[in-house]
């Protein structure tokens, strides 16, 4: 929902009345317009805020949008890594014996003179 406005600050500054001879205080109306022109100046001075707030808030959620498609495409990738993993697994004595079993074969590879993190 934009504003539209008719006349820019420069132009009511600038506009000359066609002199009447019986018309308003020229003095006067002067200083009415001054008045308005004060208002509408800032009126100016906010849309132009708002249009460079809009514009950053419009690039903050375009960059959080595309964060967002990549942390789906990341989550339904973890999501099908995990997916062999079943809730009844848990640590019992065999996960434990296993583990064991692997510490002692990487320090042996490790005494040998092998490192076992560089095995794939």
């Amino acid at each position: 929902m934009g504003i539209k406005l008719f006349l820019s600050s420069e132009e009511i500054l600038n506009h000359v009345f066609a002199a009447v001879p019986k018309g308003y205080d020229p003095l006067d109306v002067d200083e009415y317009l001054d008045r308005i022109l004060a208002d509408y100046r800032t009126v100016e001075k906010n849309l132009l805020i708002r249009n460079e707030e809009k514009e950053a808030l419009e690039s903050k959620i375009k960059q959080l949008s595309n964060e967002v498609k990549h942390l789906e495409i990341e989550n339904a990738r973890l999501r099908n890594r995990l997916s062999d993993i079943k809730p009844t697994d848990s640590v019992n004595s065999d996960n434990i014996n296993l583990i064991r079993r692997i510490n002692q074969l990487e320090a042996f590879l490790f005494n040998k003179g092998f490192d076992p993190t560089s095995i794939k």
